[in-house]
């Protein structure tokens, strides 16, 4: 439930509304939902944001990093736990009941305040407690006196209120801007207890959006649609869900469901928007351990982050953007604009050691960095392009165009070694394409030269040196009809290219796993395979059935090649046996494994309902298994309308959804998919980071305009204008994860200590989990004259969603040469997830005085005990 406030003009409603399908799951039932204060509208005079209760705290509070607050005296005894939102503050009582101060609004006739108080019907809190305690402790120093003092204040990012009603379980989250509320129905419980008394409210009714409009004093606040689904197969399905209203109180009417399975929550760790006030799109993505790299484009003049970037203003009507995030989505590291006094656009991204690149396509006569690089100039109207920025995103090193005197456009980018480093690769209506002598294709595979903009588009992929500065080889590649190359992929000495085709000439199809193009006179996918050096076409096929067909992604694993995209066909190929054999309906996804020679297809399956579904973005990820194979784009339910980005996970062999993550709690994906449902979203891009870093997938795309605030994001709110971007983080299991270390300072000869934090992410409880140091995140004995007492350091004690710390003792020999060393805690897992996290570590022959080692929680308190007003109910 998502918690915004403005102004209705609609009749009241006695009943919330639900589509009448009914659902027949196997599977768990969740009610959950986010509720936003924000400040009511108002026919009145303007008021003053200062005047809210508390200033002083609600301005601290409205900072992600500090959730709900216990509280130790500092204010209302009645309160056990509060948290500063944007546009209010809410309070959880010692007997549960939530309160929802809204800001205090000034006008002619004085200051006028409201509140809200949400109360159980027939229910009530068995224990109001914290729980995953966050690593933020605040301090209270008010007035002279130190007896009043309240320091080292615990804040915890959930408060359970235990079990509410028979088998049902209410917990609270708060970060940022929102509270999030769940109820957990458990097995054989009855949701239809639940009820809600909202005392202060002078009307309730449920709109014709499902939200729930309730009345105050100041303005008519809105509670969002609920949510609830359950799997069935592995597969998450909505289950149908309303509001019932009676009087100033709410219940939930829920649709059929399977009451012996249960729950299953949102596995969305975080989402983050990312856009100004214009329009943002996402179109690629790329994870590390750490970090997230999203590029897109966009023409909004606010983009977050890009202040200090290598390009930190739009240059023309729209840029290409790339953004580097935290891992947990808090924080926008940096981000730049990249692009001239034209239209660019970024499409794809890679990243090696050299730095970033990124490519696209441009109209701009002046697109920065071109000067020595492989080709200067834009060749005519729109050509692609490639560009190469540094890590940190705060310098382009050296960019190119590439293209003929027609319009050309890349879509994607693979990087491989030697000479022949940077594949760039999509369409091109251009005859004159410079590189191609001596090609697997050198000439357009239509041989009519027509009037620019009427030429048909081929295929093409071009490689430059690893910096921009040559163009090695370049090759058309298609037939005397349209030809696209949506996507490539290299292995073993391979470029791998797919996308679609209308030609049914496609070159080198003989001995492939299709030879023949479909004759609708509709698009089929193809695979093809080059030699890396671009001067030979080893094989290439078709893929498709009795319809349109479209190959949006591609990945290489080990001898197998996987495709992804969309059909129309009920008779796509090898979808026997497949997860899902059957069409299901107006358009599907596909997904399908064919062996690395491109002979034949080992497996195929749609991907879909009876709605317009496609996968738009592939990626194979590891479990505790071996691999599966990710897929994510736009998924039409039908049910909550559409369309919703969606990921799913299925097994290696497509025959079945990725096996159940060992975990028993509900809070983790265990079943191998995600809806974002109501959110009308799309997801165009896929990252999966290094096994090193668990088991986590990250989506990025386009989002229409939402008033869905989101927890303790990096842009909590949408930016504004037609569109945002977007990036999800989901975990695939429970996890856990290291508190950032500080740095270690050693004398020779001496020792040096640290706190080290582990946190439980989704009930992970630690298992069998040990963790050990070493000189690389991969293992490896640690330096000469390096020692660490206390190792491997057991965490099967860590508390479901709590924290534990321990001490981390770094010896270090005489003998060792002063210098900085980074050292790695390693996770050995037991059936859980292995990370790593780096120790740095300086030795030194003296410790200044400035150089003490602090923990991260001192740090970040350090300097930042000014005294926080008491907040007052």
């Amino acid at each position: 439930m998502q918690y915004s406030t403005r102004q209705r003009d609609r009749k009241p409603s006695s009943r919330g509304r639900f589509p009448g399908l009914r659902y027949f799951f196997l599977g768990l039932l969740a009610l959950l939902g986010t509720i936003l204060l924000a400040r009511p509208k108002h026919g009145g005079e303007p008021h003053d944001a200062s005047s809210s209760p508390s200033p002083q705290v609600s301005g601290k509070l409205i900072h992600p990093s500090v959730p709900f607050i216990a509280n130790q005296g500092q204010t209302d005894e009645r309160v056990r736990f509060y948290a500063g939102i944007d546009g209010g503050t809410v309070y959880v009582t010692r007997i549960g009941e939530i309160v929802y101060d809204l800001p205090k609004v000034s006008g002619k006739t004085g200051t006028t305040g409201w509140s809200l108080k949400e109360a159980l019907v027939g229910g009530a809190a068995a224990l109001v407690d914290g729980a995953e305690k966050a690593p933020t402790e605040v301090n209270y120093l008010i007035g002279s006196e130190e007896s009043a003092w309240r320091t080292n204040v615990p804040t915890y990012d959930r408060v359970t209120l235990g079990e509410v009603y028979e088998g049902i379980e209410l917990e609270l989250r708060a970060a940022g801007a929102t509270v999030e509320k769940l109820f957990h129905v458990r097995p054989g419980a009855r949701p239809e207890k639940i009820g809600v008394r909202i005392s202060g409210a002078t009307f309730l009714r449920a709109n014709d959006k499902g939200e729930l409009e309730v009345g105050t004093g100041l303005g008519t606040v809105v509670f969002s649609r609920p949510k609830a689904y359950q799997t069935v197969a592995g597969r998450a399905h909505p289950v149908e869900v309303a509001y019932a209203v009676e009087g100033t109180s709410y219940r939930f009417e829920v649709g059929q469901y399977d009451r012996t399975k249960e729950l299953v929550i949102d596995p969305l760790i975080q989402r983050t928007f990312l856009g100004g006030s214009g329009g943002d799109r996402a179109t690629a993505a790329t994870a590390s351990a750490s970090t997230l790299l999203v590029a897109g484009t966009t023409d909004s003049t606010d983009f977050p982050g890009t202040a200090g970037g290598a390009r930190p203003a739009l240059a023309g009507p729209s840029d290409g953007f790339v953004a580097l995030l935290s891992s947990d989505l808090k924080t926008i590291i940096q981000a730049t604009y990249l692009g001239g006094a034209g239209d660019d656009s970024v499409s794809g991204l890679a990243v090696s050691e050299a730095g970033i690149y990124v490519t696209g396509s441009t109209t701009s006569t002046d697109f920065p960095g071109t000067t020595g690089g492989a080709r200067l100039q834009n060749a005519g109207g729109k050509d692609a392009f490639a560009a190469l920025l540094t890590s940190d995103l705060k310098a382009l090193t050296q960019a190119t165009y590439f293209g003929g005197t027609d319009e050309d456009a890349a879509s994607s980018v693979a990087l491989f070694g030697g000479a022949y480093a940077v594949f760039v690769a999509g369409r091109t209506a251009s005859h004159d394409l410079v590189g191609t002598l001596g090609s697997a294709q050198p000439l357009n595979g239509d041989p009519v030269i027509r009037p620019v903009g009427q030429n048909t588009n081929d295929g093409f992929i071009a490689a430059f040196s690893a910096d921009l500065t040559s163009l090695t080889q370049a090759t058309y590649l298609g037939g005397r009809s349209s030809d696209f190359i949506n996507a490539i992929a290299i292995s073993a000495g391979f470029v791998y290219a797919t996308g679609e085709t209308v030609s049914t000439d496609f070159p080198k199809t003989g001995g492939g796993a299709q030879e023949i193009h479909y004759p609708d006179g509709q698009s089929d996918a193809f695979v093809a395979l080059l030699t890396s050096d671009l001067t030979s076409l080893a094989q290439a096929t078709y893929l498709g059935g009795l319809g349109q067909d479209i190959a949006h992604a591609i990945a290489v694993s080990g001898p197998d090649v996987f495709v992804g995209g969309e059909t129309t066909a009920s008779s796509f190929p090898g979808t026997l046996g497949g997860l899902q054999p059957t069409f299901g309906g107006a358009t599907d996804g596909f997904v399908a494994r064919l062996n690395s020679s491109l002979a034949s297809v080992i497996q195929a399956s749609y991907v879909g309902g009876s709605g317009f579904d496609r996968v738009l973005a592939l990626a194979i990820g590891g479990s505790f298994f071996g691999p599966v194979v990710n897929v994510a784009g736009s998924f039409d339910t039908g049910t909550f309308g559409g369309p919703h980005a969606f990921l799913w996970v299925l097994g290696y062999d497509l025959k079945a959804f990725a096996e159940t993550f060992p975990t028993a709690d509900p809070a983790v994906l265990q079943n191998s998919v995600f809806f974002s449902f109501g959110s009308s979203d799309v997801a165009t891009a896929l990252a999966v980071p290094p096994s090193i870093s668990g088991f986590n997938v990250y989506l990025a795309g386009e989002i229409p305009p939402s008033n869905a605030d989101r927890l303790g994001a990096a842009q909590p709110r949408y930016g504004g204008g037609a569109s945002d971007g977007f990036a999800d983080k989901l975990v695939l299991v429970s996890d856990y994860s290291f508190s950032p270390l500080p740095t270690i300072n050693v004398t020779q000869g001496g020792q040096g200590l640290a706190t080290v934090t582990v946190n439980s992410l989704n009930g992970f409880t630690g298992e069998a989990v040990k963790l050990g140091i070493f000189a690389q995140p991969t293992g490896g004995a640690l330096p000469a004259g390096f020692t660490a007492p206390g190792f491997p350091q057991d965490i099967g004690s860590l508390p479901p969603n709590g924290s534990f710390s321990f001490t981390l003792t770094i010896g270090v020999a005489s003998t060792v040469t002063p210098g900085t060393y980074t050292l790695w805690i390693v996770g050995f897992p037991g059936t859980s997830v292995a990370h790593a996290a780096p120790v740095t570590v300086n030795v030194v022959t003296t410790i200044p005085s400035t150089m003490q080692t602090i923990s991260p929680l001192q740090e970040r308190n350090s300097g930042r005990s000014a005294a926080w007003g008491a907040p007052t109910p």
